[in-house]
């Protein structure tokens, strides 16, 4: 028995000097690659990571989306995943592109989830579809596909339901005024998003339910469309005060270009307070207008609850639960005066980062 021992003993003691010199590197090589991956993975779990989430929005700065990054964020930080924030500035000539090659990046990288702002649902329709049939859970907001089947659930404002809520508070503001006919423009980004063709369909037919049968005095002129620069909103609107000297009523539907554009453009031509303004989601470029009325009252979509919302929902479907196909997320309506307070509380929910 003792010789027994003596000879295991030196036998182990052979085979490791043997490993050590590099007799076995292939062996040692795979051992060591999978201490690495289990160390990989126990720093994983300890940190509370229990994947990596994409979340894809048109832009992440201003009063609208920076919120809404901080939201999913925290949203994120608290249920343990890492988030990947992906977007491009506004003057990003292939925007479309650059953001369906962020989808495509997440797919490469294994991401568990995305969440992404389909700019243009027939150009992301393929992309998000061939994401959905790899196994991955895609979730949209602030804009969405047609088909609700083509991807796991749509999270965010129902535009149609908003605008309606603005033309329907425009048109009781004008009734209280005694205007019974005029002009009205629309101010928005992009004619074709599908956010502002929804947003200008609610706010006709809010406008036009409220006002009964004195809608068909007024005329909606062709809508302004400026790509989010203030100055071409500014010039085309104040040519339309020009050529229609009944204008009553705009409407700016959203983002920094329309609203900076039409505040302008009613105090070159002398119009603050006597057309009337109804905006669209929180910005502290509407302070400038209270006093002398180029605002009247917006309303503001709730940009952190969104952000809250994706990231909960797209965890959910990650982690195997059924969950809603929308998830709707009220608006607030915000009169000129409650503004600057209604702003204050805004301000404390923006994020501390932008993406470069």
């Amino acid at each position: 028995m003792k010789n027994m021992l003596k000879k295991l003993s030196m036998g182990l003691l052979a085979a490791m000097l043997l490993t050590a010199c590099g007799g076995n590197d292939k062996e040692a090589k795979n051992e060591a690659d999978t201490s690495n991956k289990e160390v990989a993975q126990e720093t994983s779990t300890e940190d509370g990571e229990k994947g990596t989430l994409y979340f894809i929005p048109i832009v992440d700065t201003g009063a609208y989306w920076s919120p809404m990054r901080k939201g999913a964020e925290d949203t994120a930080k608290k249920l343990g995943y890492n988030l990947v924030v992906k977007t491009s500035p506004p003057t990003e000539a292939q925007k479309n592109e650059k953001h369906i090659g962020f989808l495509n990046e997440a797919l490469t990288n294994g991401a568990k989830g995305i969440a992404i702002a389909p700019m243009e649902a027939n150009i992301f329709l393929n992309p998000i579809k061939q994401a959905m049939d790899s196994g991955t859970p895609v979730i949209t907001f602030d804009a969405d596909l047609e088909n609700p089947e083509d991807r796991t659930a749509y999270v965010g404002t129902d535009n149609v339901e908003a605008g309606k809520r603005l033309g329907i508070e425009a048109a009781k503001e004008m009734k209280e005024k005694g205007i019974k006919d005029g002009s009205i423009a629309i101010v928005n980004v992009d004619n074709a998003q599908p956010t502002m063709i929804l947003r200008m369909k609610g706010v006709k037919e809010g406008f036009e339910e409220e006002m009964g049968s004195d809608a068909s005095s007024f005329k909606w002129i062709e809508p302004i469309m400026d790509k989010d620069q203030a100055a071409e909103s500014k010039r085309q609107l104040e040519s339309a005060i020009v050529a229609n000297s009944d204008l009553k009523l705009v409407f700016s539907l959203g983002s920094e270009g329309p609203d900076v554009g039409v505040m302008e453009a009613l105090a070159s031509q002398n119009k603050a307070g006597e057309i009337l303004h109804f905006g669209f989601d929180w910005t502290p470029t509407w302070l400038q207008g209270i006093n002398d009325g180029r605002i009247n009252a917006i309303v503001d979509q709730d940009a952190y609850t969104i952000g809250v919302k994706v990231i909960e929902n797209l965890v959910k479907s990650v982690e195997g639960e059924e969950i809603d196909k929308t998830v709707p997320i009220d608006v607030n309506y915000v009169k000129a005066d409650e503004l600057e307070a209604y702003g204050q509380e805004k301000d404390k929910q923006m994020s501390d980062t932008v993406t470069e």
